[in-house]
């Protein structure tokens, strides 16, 4: 990089670079280390967030022994199932789909290059699909079929009470 670049991408003055240009600066060896990176790999770690808003979240209320990492939150979505998860990362699930707004996906996939079609599997498969304020949005965003949460399902009688019952009507016929 070249000095006027090492100015604008840092914000230090050039009368700073050029006392750290001298060979007897205590700053020289970061002087040499600016001028050799390359202009594209400093614009690629000054843009990359280092402490995104997602790890606010997803740790939100965790002790600091049992916080995600990048690489816990990563290998939670390479699962192609809910139900395969180990309990952590099933706890990252429940703070994502709760948590995180639809909206915000593509930026999710894009920070922790996770596929798309991986989440989408890991929802489907969750109960989530049935929880009330988090199915609609996120069924509208996977663009499925919102399954509604308050029609009662209709559970079957075990057989056996099912056959007392049929007695007891046939008796009183």
């Amino acid at each position: 990089m070249t000095q006027a670049q090492i100015s604008k991408y840092l914000d230090i003055p050039f009368s700073t670079l050029n006392d750290w240009k001298k060979e007897d600066s205590n700053r020289n060896k970061l002087y040499q280390l600016l001028i050799n990176l390359e202009e594209k790999e400093v614009q690629n770690k000054l843009s990359k967030k280092t402490n995104h808003r997602f790890f606010h979240i997803l740790n939100r209320n965790i002790n600091n022994y049992s916080k995600f990492t990048a690489d816990d939150i990563r290998k939670a979505f390479d699962r192609k199932n809910y139900h395969e998860a180990t309990l952590k990362e099933q706890s990252i699930y429940s703070k994502f789909f709760k948590e995180l707004e639809p909206n915000e996906l593509d930026e999710f996939i894009k920070t922790f290059n996770v596929s798309k079609k991986n989440i989408k599997s890991i929802y489907v498969s969750s109960p989530f699909r049935t929880l009330k304020g988090v199915a609609k949005t996120w069924d509208r965003r996977f663009r499925l079929k919102h399954i509604d949460s308050n029609i009662e399902n209709k559970k079957s009688i075990p057989s056996a009470l099912q056959n007392i019952l049929n007695r007891k009507n046939l008796i009183h016929v």
